[in-house]
């Protein structure tokens, strides 16, 4: 899980995604918006779980100077890397990164092609919500990578709510004009992330009771299973017993019936 990329979506109103305003009343071709937003509480990345809430937050200073001089990142709509729109080789490209104290601002003016063309109106039309990002992070240093803070043991809805801080990324690989912020979720299907929370922070009490509780009622359902699976090959052996008894009592007296016919 640690080396997964896990995307993240900022929305509009976060992300100030637009196109630049014209200059000298040319229409301008250049976007810009922060594709990364520090102290901002993201959306529940767990919608599914019917027992918590975990929500991330990009602490400042998670992303440097550093990694941005050591990363080679693209500017795509929706993460869709077979139409790259700008590059950021190591501090050189078409992609411009700036990071201040709000987080990582994006600028890029995009060339004049069909899908350019069309992301600039629905961007200019307000079509598109927001952008994202694409990292990694290492979920094993605690102290300086990632780390789980519970912050309510039940909300409005009974649920645990957490919070996730990430402290440090160690890649950046895309930042994205992105589509719906509604259902921002990790790469990876949910069964896997929530079976990765629970290693982090645990299940609730009442879950683990639930498990348990559902452990012992298989348990004791192929208890019972087995009990009378072997009622059942006990009376099938005595049946079998009876009936050998039987036909050798039949035997028997058909024997001796022709030893007094013989006489």
């Amino acid at each position: 899980m640690s080396n997964k990329k896990l995307n993240r979506q900022i929305d509009l109103q976060v992300s100030g995604l637009k196109v630049r305003e014209a200059v000298e009343g040319e229409k301008s071709r250049t976007i810009e918006g922060y594709a990364v937003v520090f102290g901002v509480r993201s959306v529940n990345l767990v919608p599914w779980s019917s027992y918590r809430e975990v929500y991330e937050i990009m602490e400042p200073g998670s992303i440097g100077s550093e990694l941005l001089n050591r990363s080679d990142v693209v500017l795509t709509a929706f993460h869709d890397n077979t139409a790259i729109l700008g590059r950021w080789r190591r501090g050189k490209g078409t992609l411009n990164l700036l990071l201040d104290s709000r987080g990582l601002r994006v600028e890029c003016t995009l060339a004049d092609t069909e899908r350019a063309n069309e992301l600039l109106s629905a961007i200019e039309r307000g079509d598109i919500s927001g952008m994202s990002f694409a990292f990694t992070a290492d979920e094993e240093d605690s102290e300086n990578g990632v780390s789980y803070e519970k912050i309510e043991d039940r909300n409005a809805e009974g649920k645990e709510v957490w919070l996730r801080h990430v402290k440090k990324v160690t890649g950046l690989y895309d930042v994205t004009i992105a589509g719906h912020p509604a259902y921002e979720q990790t790469s990876v299907g949910t069964r896997e992330v929530d079976e990765f929370l629970d290693t982090k922070i645990g299940e609730p009490a009442e879950i683990l009771k639930q498990r348990e509780a559902e452990a012992k009622r298989k348990a004791e359902e192929e208890a019972q299973r087995k009990r009378e699976q072997e009622e059942r090959e006990a009376e099938e052996r005595e049946r079998i017993r009876i009936d050998m008894q039987r036909r050798e009592r039949v035997m028997r007296a058909n024997e001796i019936m022709l030893e007094d016919m013989t006489m």
